[in-house]
């Protein structure tokens, strides 16, 4: 699927190169909200599996 979308958006590309600019721009954005969005849910994950101090957790200093 995505690779008829990609083909699809290059044809356009090809045939209109008026439209490089916002396509361009267009597929720039997109790649930073998915990394931005697959950071925030690796990041969420994270601190769901525990071993970090959430509410109700004693953490004994280290060093001591």
């Amino acid at each position: 699927m995505s690779l008829a979308a990609v083909g699809g958006l290059g044809s356009l590309v090809y045939n209109r190169p008026v439209l490089r600019a916002p396509v361009t721009i267009m597929l720039t954005a997109s790649g930073i909200l998915i990394a931005f969005v697959a950071g925030v849910v690796g990041i969420a994950q994270a601190s769901a599996k525990g071993g970090g101090a959430g509410t109700g957790v004693t953490v004994s200093p280290s060093g001591r």
